[in-house]
């Protein structure tokens, strides 16, 4: 049922039988559509009691909409003796950024930002294109945020996301991190399952530290993931591993994936100067996706490099 729906964001509420209510935030793929919202499945499955924000876009979730929502959401979250707020990426952000808003007991974040605003993380410019000043103004996570415990899963080799977990662990108190090595910034999709989601909402809701890291040591080995984040950190130190990696899994990484591995490995060859192996990577890469506009500059800037060295080896001999 939607209790709530304005320009930014709209919330749908679920009864359930569970003795705590999650409060979910979605990541920025999935758009609001009035009949879902993001973790949807595991409530079903669990029966879990949830209410669930969905944005209208990449919109990370602007304050003056959430505060309306809770206000339209209060007495369901009165009535919950424990709120449990859980979200990935800009959901992972809102479950912190609003954990005092909802008087939180738990807050589930995995691989979160502090902000998108790129005065404040000029690290990072992934989401520098979803921040609007008018909607995004004192928007970076503040220690004022923190109620109850948090739990951050990340990935220490996602330079990016470490940054932000980092940072966020600063300034939040009673933020605990959990890393998942070899998971990238879709830490997420290690825990997928229902049994292996509500063990980690368990072992939040307990404390549980040793187990968590347990969950974590298990997740990452079998997690789908791991053998393209392994290849793709090995190319900065161990690129023969990162070969190595790629000729034994690449046939199983997704079309983004290998595109991705191609574009950066081709990176690595053009810094040893090994340009014309990099111009064959980086035409691989365009096949999977013709229309990035990245490689196609990437490919010219290579073609022009080649060109005038030839041009200049012509001239010598």
């Amino acid at each position: 049922m939607i209790i709530f729906s304005d320009e930014n964001l709209e919330v749908i509420h679920r009864s359930g039988s569970s003795p705590y209510l999650l409060v979910t935030f979605n990541e920025m793929e999935m758009r609001a559509n009035g009949s879902r919202f993001w973790g949807q499945r595991l409530c079903e499955k669990a029966d879990i009691s949830a209410l669930g924000f969905i944005s209208r876009r990449p919109n990370w979730f602007p304050a003056a909409s959430v505060v309306k929502a809770v206000e339209a959401a209060a007495p369901i979250l009165h009535a919950a003796s424990e709120r449990i707020l859980y979200g990935h990426s800009q959901g992972g952000y809102a479950a912190l950024r609003y954990r005092r808003r909802f008087n939180a007991t738990v807050a589930v974040a995995f691989c979160p930002q502090v902000s998108i605003d790129p005065k404040a993380v000029p690290f990072d410019g992934r989401f520098t294109r979803h921040f609007s000043p008018d909607l995004h103004a004192n928007m970076g996570i503040a220690p004022d945020h923190a109620a109850g415990r948090a739990y951050l899963f990340f990935d220490p080799f996602h330079i990016v996301d470490h940054q932000h977990a980092v940072r966020i662990a600063a300034l939040q108190e009673r933020t605990r991190l959990v890393p998942v090595h070899m998971t990238g910034h879709g830490t997420v999709r290690a825990f997928t399952g229902t049994a292996r989601a509500l063990s980690v909402i368990e072992a939040c809701r307990g404390d549980d530290l040793p187990g968590l890291r347990g969950l974590a040591r298990a997740a990452r080995v079998t997690a789908p993931m791991r053998p393209y984040q392994i290849a793709m950190t090995a190319i900065a130190r161990h690129r023969a591993w990162a070969d190595r990696f790629h000729a034994r899994f690449g046939p199983d990484f997704s079309p983004v994936e290998e595109a991705n591995f191609l574009y950066h490995r081709a990176n690595r060859h053009i810094r040893d100067g090994e340009l014309v192996t990099a111009r064959a990577m980086l035409a691989d890469a365009m096949a999977y996706q013709p229309d990035n506009l990245g490689f196609g500059r990437r490919l010219e800037e290579l073609d022009g490099r080649i060109a005038r060295l030839r041009a200049a080896g012509a001239a010598l001999s």
